[in-house]
């Protein structure tokens, strides 16, 4: 009787085991995100997309980008539409000869986002350089400099400036570039990685 009771216990720890083991193999794990500092690219990412951190030191300065450093966070942002505090990161790579700037910001709630991706994605830009809307979730945003834009006409002939916004959850991503390649897939492929931290 005692080594029936033995062998049942056993048997229940077994079975409990292998149970325990099948469900945590099939468990997908989200990682949470909890600031701009969450979706900043990494090494891996940078590789893959082609991009290096090669700025001169003049360049991260104009960004207000201490030296030795491509990222730059400021945890206590003040949004311009009403002066909720939210969080703000910036990053400056290179892409051939191209430069690109990547934005991060993080609201304190959804109105916020909502007047910030109004002011950003809207001020100064005609409708002529728009690529599409909302392909990269609602209120995304992909447009290319154009003469019609405010002060498009003193643009450098031969350099492309490509703006994608997106909207996630509460963060605004601001994409841009400034050189002589047109990368309009290339700022594609960066905001469906930086996506893809919210996965």
């Amino acid at each position: 009787m005692r080594n029936t009771i033995i062998l049942a216990i056993l048997l229940i720890f077994l079975v409990g085991c292998s149970t325990q083991k099948d469900s945590t193999d099939t468990t997908k794990v989200t990682k949470t995100i909890s600031g701009t500092t969450d979706l900043i690219l990494d090494e891996q990412d940078l590789n893959q997309l082609g991009m290096t951190k090669d700025l001169d030191e003049q360049e991260l300065q104009e960004l207000g980008i201490a030296s030795g450093t491509n990222c730059w966070t400021d945890k206590e942002y003040s949004n311009i539409v009403d002066s909720t505090l939210g969080q703000y990161s910036i990053c400056a790579y290179k892409l051939g000869e191209t430069q690109i700037i990547i934005e991060l910001k993080k609201f304190a709630n959804k109105e916020a986002l909502d007047g910030s991706y109004q002011y950003d994605s809207s001020h100064y830009f005609s409708a002529e350089g728009l690529i599409s809307e909302n392909t990269f979730g609602d209120q995304s945003k992909f447009r290319v400099n154009n003469e019609n834009d405010y002060g498009g006409q003193y643009n450098q002939k031969g350099i492309y400036y490509y703006h994608l916004w997106i909207c996630k959850d509460l963060y605004l991503i601001h994409i841009t570039s400034k050189g002589p390649d047109q990368v309009k897939e290339n700022i594609a492929d960066i905001g469906q990685r930086i996506l893809s931290k919210f996965n």
